[in-house]
């Protein structure tokens, strides 16, 4: 198992510093999705379950590809909410890999080749393409409106078959499509969260990155209620950026709440850092 695919099975690409602004309005207006306020949906948007919660425990399997190479693995994730993350990484049921993850850095140690890496987002940014940043993480895990935190209001976007809320007005995300954006536009991050309307949760978000000419589409393909919390069943996540496109599949196999465990990573003296 190579150190990308770590990477990427950690962490995934980060967002921030999101800026937009908007007006109050209905979303939907079809026999399948009716008329809503805003106000009535974006309290599940920025609902922050995470204060809720001391602990989260989960055990994922994860499918990576690009256009070199695909790899699959299980993963461990052991979350204090808005502190840190640490967990494993196992291939053919051996743990190849530990990791930790805190609002700063991400660090990693290789079991096989008896290697470690220390490395701050500012990094991880460069490898990836766009910012990285610890909510970022932490929201997709969780699967919660990545970014919500960054906007102050919020836009409502005509849909047919789901209450679509966004970053930017219809106007602004149709100059994005036509190749039209002022220069202050090229600067900014467009995002649309997608609700499901007869379940109201969330089920898709997308995020053009503009500037970097990156785009990210995060699908949340089943969910799953937890202890009365909705968390993902199933997560598709599509990566294009100028360089290649990447493809990451989690599957949930287990989550339990509330159940501390020790979150850290020690490595041996023995161990030289990875190339």
């Amino acid at each position: 198992m190579s150190n990308r695919f770590l990477l990427y099975g950690v962490i995934i690409v980060g967002l921030m510093g999101i800026q937009a602004s908007c007006k109050t309005s209905r979303v939907g207006g079809t026999d399948d999705c009716p008329k809503r306020q805003l106000e009535e949906l974006t309290p599940i948007l920025r609902h922050q379950m995470q204060k809720e919660l001391s602990f989260v425990y989960a055990k994922v399997k994860v499918d990576v590809k690009d256009s070199d190479r695909s790899n699959s693995f299980n993963a461990s994730v052991k979350m204090k909410p808005d502190s840190a993350f640490a967990g494993t990484v196992k291939v053919a049921g051996i743990i190849g890999a530990a990791y930790l993850v805190d609002q700063d850095t991400f660090a990693y140690k290789h079991k096989i080749n008896n290697c470690f890496k220390k490395e701050s987002f500012a990094t991880l940014t460069k490898t990836f393409g766009t910012e990285v940043n610890y909510s970022f993480v932490q929201q997709l895990i969780l699967g919660q409106a990545i970014g919500i935190e960054n906007l102050e209001t919020l836009y409502p976007l005509k849909n047919k078959h789901f209450y679509v809320i966004g970053s930017h007005n219809d106007k602004a995300f149709q100059r994005l499509e036509g190749y039209n954006l002022s220069d202050e536009e090229q600067n900014d991050i467009f995002i649309k969260y997608i609700l499901d309307c007869k379940e109201l949760k969330l089920v898709r978000i997308e995020i053009n990155v503009p500037k970097d000419s990156v785009v990210i589409g995060i699908d949340f393909t089943k969910r799953q209620t937890v202890e009365g919390f909705d968390f993902p069943e199933e997560t598709n996540i599509k990566i294009v950026t100028p360089e290649d496109s990447s493809f990451i599949d989690i599957e949930y196999t287990r989550i339990s709440l509330n159940d501390p465990r020790r979150i850290e990573l020690s490595i041996p003296d023995s161990y030289s850092e990875c190339e």
